[in-house]
């Protein structure tokens, strides 16, 4: 499903996955590990393309603007900041990972 906005921009409705749900639903057999790796491969799979998308709409929005299609700042300054928004949610994720990976290179076995 997605919304056009008033400029014509076509801004997707994605619904976050239920990462939470689904782990936690499964019963706790040999499988389980699997099924959860793999619902946290597809969140991230997911936010990633969400920044791409959201990337790529904020580029139209800017282009539309100096083209002169179009004179709604509020749409393009809303793609801009989604797209932003986007940004920084993988670069705090990044960050997380690396403290992560480094404290458990720091733990003594």
């Amino acid at each position: 499903m997605s919304v056009v906005g008033a400029t014509g921009v076509q801004v997707p409705m994605v619904p976050v996955p239920a990462a939470a749900s689904a782990a936690t639903s499964g019963s706790a057999s040999a499988s389980a590990p699997a099924s959860g790796s793999a619902v946290f491969g597809d969140v991230l799979r997911d936010v990633m393309a969400r920044e791409g998308l959201a990337a790529q709409q904020a580029a139209q929005a800017i282009q539309s603007l100096a083209a002169g299609q179009t004179d709604n700042m509020h749409a393009i300054t809303l793609a801009v900041a989604q797209a932003d928004l986007q940004f920084r949610l993988i670069l705090e994720l990044r960050n997380r990972f690396t403290e992560a990976y480094q404290e458990i290179m720091r733990m003594q076995i």
